[in-house]
């Protein structure tokens, strides 16, 4: 039988030291290392003086660390795209895109920057692409400046208007300006001779003079928007 009395250390890599949270109603224990390595707001939060380690928040299911305004599949996200980084898998490959939103917003609250560097990335991916509506309001909510342009030219620059709903998650103001912009673009097409008749080759492919006046209405038109906007 082991003698309980006697001294023992702690190895500094394999003695893992947890904590507890309180998600809605769900308990979830996991590792404390990465959450310290990547996220200051969690790193600060663990340099709080402890008491007695039955009463310390986070020690034990009975007393876990409570988790207010996040999801219990918000948290399950940024754990399994977390956790995946800490142990060498692809990063999050399995989540979608619902779940990457929810790895942005909590990375963004707790400040985990690669993290949040990463879903900005997945989400920025030809593989699941964010509608400019929805790219707007998130460039907007998370400030991701380099979203702004694009979604604004692809707005502008589209054959369907901006809709009420559209208007109402980007914003009064921006639905207004975007109105404005879309006007302008399209006196401007219409002096230039501009009616997208491209000249269709043999094979599909579009004429040179087709793509070069195409190339030129892109660059009035971010020419525009970056004037309405101010960007």
């Amino acid at each position: 039988m082991a003698d309980c009395t006697l001294r023992r250390s702690k190895h500094l890599e394999f003695y893992i030291h947890t904590v507890t949270f309180l998600v809605e109603d769900c308990l979830f224990r996991v590792p404390r290392e990465p959450l310290e390595a990547e996220s200051t707001v969690f790193r600060d939060m663990f340099l709080l003086p402890q008491g007695d380690s039955e009463t310390v928040e986070g020690q034990s299911d009975t007393c876990p660390v409570i988790l207010q305004g996040v999801s219990k599949k918000e948290f399950e996200s940024l754990l399994r795209a977390l956790l995946n980084r800490q142990h060498g898998k692809q990063k999050g490959s399995s989540l979608g895109k619902i779940q990457w939103i929810s790895v942005l917003k909590l990375s963004t609250m707790w400040e985990f920057n690669e993290l949040r560097d990463t879903a900005i990335q997945r989400l920025d991916s030809p593989s699941q692409p964010l509608d400019p509506v929805n790219k707007l309001v998130l460039a907007s909510k998370y400030e991701i400046k380099k979203w702004q342009l694009p979604a604004l030219v692809e707005l502008a620059d589209r054959p369907s208007p901006i809709s009420v709903e559209e208007g109402r998650l980007i914003g009064f103001e921006n639905a207004l300006k975007l109105a404005a912009v879309r006007e302008e673009f399209k006196t401007m097409k219409l002096v230039d001779g501009f009616f997208r008749d491209f000249t269709v080759k043999p094979g599909g492919e579009r004429s040179s003079k087709d793509k070069e006046k195409e190339k030129e209405s892109r660059t009035n038109c971010i020419s525009l928007v970056r004037k309405a906007f101010d960007l």
